[in-house]
């Protein structure tokens, strides 16, 4: 049987822009959420405090709820972060790289 290997450098519109930014993107293998298990706790997160608790009678209406949560949840210090908020995080990342 004949392997064939492709090693190639070519990278997504998203892959680039996160070059730009400086940002290190580092792919999990498909189907396999132990490797992901901030995100997937997140989306756990989320799932209890906004999406089970609540049902929306239009799509304007759950996004209008989601910006309400989102500015909430956004502005809760955590110890992760070394108690500071994601807000603050995301802030004190773009005043150090605005240059």
């Amino acid at each position: 049987m004949l392997t064939i290997r492709i090693i190639t450098n070519k990278k997504t519109r998203f892959e680039k822009y996160l070059e730009k930014l400086d940002i290190k993107h580092k792919r999990t293998r498909p189907y396999s959420p132990w490797q992901n298990g901030i995100v997937e706790r997140s989306h756990r997160i989320d799932n209890e405090l906004f999406y089970s608790r609540r049902r929306f009678k239009s799509y304007k209406q759950m996004e209008k709820s989601f910006i309400r949560y989102s500015k909430r949840y956004n502005n809760i210090a955590r110890k992760i972060l070394n108690y500071k908020t994601p807000n603050e995080i995301v802030g004190e990342y773009f005043s150090k790289n605005a240059a």
